[in-house]
């Protein structure tokens, strides 16, 4: 019997849903939508959905921003959203962001809209940061390790994809940390059945990603880029839950006018780091001090951010780590 034919039905029928639904939207005006963020290039606004008066849930709309779309060469990050729209349409994992819709708006702007989510992690950490709360609680740091490994192990074995540009800005959260959701796709690269992006037969691909949170194999120009450069920066994320800043940084600008008017990309962050450090396993701050419940997570973050990719666990290693050692601490906790 193929178990795999449920799945696959129920997959195809979401999307074709989708794609109904995605006829029938009408996305407003950005005056008329309440901003949550924003990226490269790009806002994210929220839609609330309720024209009925039934109760349905907010979708998170993605679309260029004003300054890209007027300032000279912006069909880059033009591409780079439908990019990720086609990308998404064809994902279906509890763990990615779900694809809602790819629509123009009423001011004729192209809009991806995507599942509404609480919060990010880059801005749960910032604001543990902010007030010297110390690491991410360890139970939370290993939620997102399972979810976003679980999302990892997906993309890389069965939609064949590098994310491309891991960082805690790019994981999304839903309430308490209920769950954990991985975005932002606009730069995602396919990998063949060996786990690698074979730039011979694609000579137009190109990592992009963003140099802060980058392997050292991508730093370096390496022809052989595979599915581990995603790991190293896992590993870097897991650095950020426990030292509440970006790796290689010392501190996180907060004004918040300077944040509008520049984004996390390789060139603002040149500024304000010391580029030589990129690719390499970041210290912890000193004077780092936690307690045992961290031990597992430090020697996660120093697996996965090993020099060379073969001594690198893979995505399915890391799940099964998180998922055994999650077990064991609930079944210690009965």
């Amino acid at each position: 019997m193929d178990t795999q034919t449920p799945q696959k039905f129920l997959r195809r029928k979401h999307l074709d849903n989708i794609s109904k639904i995605g006829c029938q939207l009408t996305i407003p005006s950005s005056p008329h939508l309440t901003k949550l963020g924003f990226g490269t290039g790009v806002n994210v606004w929220k839609l609330e959905r309720s024209p009925t008066g039934k109760n349905q849930s907010p979708w998170a709309i993605k679309r260029l921003s004003k300054t890209a779309r007027e300032q000279k060469g912006n069909e880059i990050y033009d591409i780079r959203l439908k990019a990720e729209a086609e990308i998404l349409r064809k994902l279906s994992h509890p763990n990615i962001i779900g694809f809602r819709a790819f629509e123009k708006s009423s001011e004729g702007v192209d809009s991806l809209a995507i599942e509404c989510c609480t919060t990010c992690l880059g801005t749960i950490l910032e604001e543990r940061c902010e007030d010297d709360l110390g690491p991410l609680p360890a139970n939370e740091i290993w939620k997102v390790v399972l979810d976003i490994s679980n999302a990892l192990k997906y993309l890389h074995e069965e939609a064949k994809l590098l994310h491309a540009d891991l960082k805690s800005f790019n994981i999304l959260i839903k309430g308490d940390f209920e769950i954990c959701k991985l975005c932002d796709f606009g730069v995602s690269l396919p990998l063949n059945d060996e786990g690698i992006i074979d730039f011979t037969k694609n000579p137009d691909l190109e990592y992009i990603g963003t140099q802060l949170w980058s392997a050292p194999e991508v730093i370096d120009g390496e022809t052989i880029i595979c599915s581990k450069s995603d790991i190293f920066s896992f590993g870097l994320i897991i650095y950020e839950t426990l030292a509440l800043l970006p790796p290689h940084t010392l501190k996180i600008n907060d004004d918040e006018e300077a944040k509008e008017n520049s984004d996390i990309t390789n060139e603002s962050l040149d500024t304000s780091t010391e580029s030589m450090c990129y690719g390499t396993r970041p210290p912890l701050p000193e004077n780092f001090q936690v307690s045992d419940e961290y031990k597992e997570i430090i020697e996660l973050f120093f697996i996965c951010t090993n020099e060379l990719p073969e001594d690198r666990p893979t995505a399915s290693v890391i799940f099964k780590i998180a998922s055994d050692f999650i077990k064991k601490s609930q079944k210690d906790a009965k």
